[in-house]
């Protein structure tokens, strides 16, 4: 009986370390402050992109945003307000993804969206729909309410790039400005 309880106790603390593993990858993972993803894994999902497409040279799309004037809302505003405009673009921005669309934030004020199998026609559609929302959103600003404007660059996935994450992102930070 003593050796069947230990058992079933031994069973419970390694079904609690693997949920413990699981969920320290997903913080890994995750940016604390929007519920996006970070940089390692938009790196992580650029890699697997990247090969993807190495393999059967479908293109994809990345979008590299940036918003403007974040500087100054932390100032004026304080960092609060900061952090809730942050939360606030990644809600609109989400809603005008498709499945399958990644959204990361790479730091600060700094954004990536990494869209399958798009061209970069198709990237610009999607930067576009962005670009539209966050207009729409600041004409509604009223009183204390602070509008977010975007700046975004589109590239594409080319065999070029090839394997090299890296690549593509500079190219969509090119196009950036």
């Amino acid at each position: 009986m003593v050796f069947l309880s230990m058992a079933l106790n031994f069973g419970f603390l390694l079904m609690s370390i693997d949920r413990l593993r699981n969920e320290v990858a997903d913080l890994a993972l995750l940016d604390d402050l929007t519920g996006v993803g970070n940089r390692r894994h938009l790196l992580q999902r650029l890699t697997e992109e990247c090969a993807r497409s190495d393999r059967n040279g479908e293109a994809f799309a990345l979008l590299v945003i940036d918003l403007d004037g974040f500087k100054g809302i932390n100032d004026t505003h304080g960092h609060a307000a900061g952090d809730a405009c942050l939360q606030h673009f990644t809600l609109m921005a989400q809603t005008r993804l498709r499945p399958g669309d990644m959204l990361a934030r790479t730091g600060g004020d700094e954004f990536c969206i990494v869209l399958p199998s798009s061209t970069l026609r198709e990237g610009a559609m999607i930067a576009r729909r962005v670009l539209e929302v966050c207009r729409a959103d600041a004409e509604q600003c009223t009183g204390p309410d602070i509008p977010i404007a975007v700046s975004i660059g589109v590239a594409q996935w080319t065999r070029e790039i090839g394997m090299h994450p890296d690549r593509l992102i500079a190219a969509a930070d090119h196009a950036l400005y």
